[in-house]
């Protein structure tokens, strides 16, 4: 015997009969029930983008501003170095050859010239006005051109001649 399926529908035993979903799946429309979906929405993706864009910008203008600082910084330590290397020779000559003539021919090191093309040196030797055996020796190392607004680094030296180096 074969049955007419035109006329009636099938209906899995597992759904019941009558309900708008058996119904829709036995027929094959739609009908008017919304289905949610997982996901996000548009805007919600859009306002993540938005924020993590936000986000990116600030990390990299942080590290901007670090990679300058970590620059500044070195050149600092650098300028330290150079100025207490100028006392330590000063400190190493005699009273009497601590002079303007020495000052003026004291040079930044070659390597300091090379990576801070812009780095100026400037030395001098001062006595001091309330004790007359005693120089004032100034280093200063400044920066010119763009790096012009960095603090200067100045150290002072105070040396004393020894009695047997006065009477010379």
């Amino acid at each position: 015997m074969i049955a007419n399926h035109t006329s009636h529908r099938f209906v899995s035993p597992t759904r019941k009969q009558g309900t708008a979903l058996s119904l829709a799946c036995a027929s094959g429309s739609q009908t008017s029930m919304h289905v949610r979906r997982m996901g996000f929405t548009l805007p919600e993706v859009m306002i993540s983008l938005v924020v993590l864009a936000g986000a990116a910008v600030l990390v990299a203008q942080l590290a901007a501003w670090s990679l300058t600082e970590r620059a500044r910084t070195d050149a600092r330590l650098e300028a330290v170095d150079a100025a207490t290397n100028v006392l330590e020779r000063a400190r190493a000559r005699e009273w009497n050859d601590l002079t303007g003539e020495w000052a003026s021919g004291q040079k930044l090191p070659e390597l300091l010239i090379a990576r801070w093309p812009d780095c100026r040196l400037t030395v001098k030797v001062e006595p001091e006005a309330s004790r007359p055996s005693v120089k004032r020796v100034t280093v200063e190392v400044k920066w010119t051109g763009d790096r012009s607004k960095w603090p200067p680094v100045a150290l002072t030296g105070l040396f004393a001649s020894h009695a047997t180096e006065a009477k010379k």
